[in-house]
């Protein structure tokens, strides 16, 4: 075992790197595509499998993940994305 002593600042920094999956990599890509000043708008279908809640989930842990403030709103089975200005 090694112990070793890190600053506060440096332990904050520090973050548990997970291989990312290729959904993951999905939603960043939409974030990355997402141009300034424009809302994306993700129509959750029935046939899709997946709730409009997990979608806004999934594009905020995005966004936290690549470091890009995201907000968003979900009206129904529609989420709205953009950045946080």
């Amino acid at each position: 075992m090694k112990v070793e002593y890190v600053s506060q600042k440096d332990a904050e920094s520090i973050k548990r790197m997970m291989p990312l999956t290729k959904t993951m990599e999905e939603y960043i890509g939409y974030l990355k595509q997402l141009p300034d000043n424009q809302v994306g708008k993700i129509v959750v279908a029935p046939k899709d499998a997946v709730k409009p809640q997990t979608v806004r989930s999934r594009l905020m842990r995005a966004g936290k993940s690549v470091g890009v403030g995201i907000q968003s709103k979900r009206v129904g089975n529609t989420v709205l994305f953009w950045r946080k200005k």
